[in-house]
């Protein structure tokens, strides 16, 4: 599945909810955490805004369908919920670094899993991403962050591919990548973006 067709997955998973009858199916959400070693680490930590020379974390809040996703794991409100308009809860991701003694980044804990989504399973590669990005990519918003440094000179209009797509491996068989990818505000009738992380584990494999 191209990174394209994981945001189309989260734009349109209160629409096809977990199937429908074209055979299109949302992914699974799952709670796992990945970790990324060495150079690999210290170049992705900044790509999330965190100093490669310093301990630290970020939180990022999980874009409306990866969220509803999570609600349909957990089911963990005190009445069972039918839609995300009906108030699911907020989710959050937290990517925390630490320089040594050996660079490591961890990435948690929610996952969409994309072996389980429909057509084109993707086995072995998971994926959480954000909600709606104002096109100016303009504010304090830790997205943003991400946002800016894959398109450090925002266009006026986004355009239907993905900006920049950078991915970084480290020696235990873990690979993450970034992509910027356009996304269009319904209710205010505006165009912007979305951030998709995406992680491919084969350490297991080895």
């Amino acid at each position: 599945m191209s990174c394209v067709a994981q945001l189309l997955f989260v734009l349109a998973a209160t629409v096809l909810g977990s199937s429908s009858a074209a055979g299109a199916r949302f992914p699974d959400a799952v709670e796992r955490t990945f970790t990324l070693h060495g150079d690999a680490a210290r170049t992705a930590a900044a790509w999330f805004g965190l100093d490669p020379a310093r301990e630290g974390a970020v939180s990022l809040r999980l874009g409306r369908g990866d969220a509803w996703a999570v609600y349909l794991l957990k089911l963990d409100t005190p009445e069972r919920l039918w839609n995300d308009n009906d108030g699911s809860p907020p989710r959050i991701d937290t990517i925390s670094y630490r320089p040594t003694p050996s660079p490591e980044l961890t990435l948690g804990t929610f996952w969409l899993d994309l072996g389980t989504g429909l057509p084109n399973a993707r086995p072995g590669s998971y994926s959480f991403a954000s909600g709606f990005l104002p096109a100016t990519l303009a504010g304090d918003d830790p997205w943003l962050v991400v946002a800016r440094h894959l398109r450090p000179e925002p266009a006026s209009h986004p355009t239907s591919d993905p900006q920049m797509r950078p991915c970084v491996a480290d020696d235990h068989g873990v690979e993450l990548c970034l992509a910027l990818q356009p996304m269009h505000d319904y209710a205010a009738d505006r165009d912007g973006h979305a951030v998709v992380v995406t992680i491919r584990d084969q350490s297991r494999k080895r």
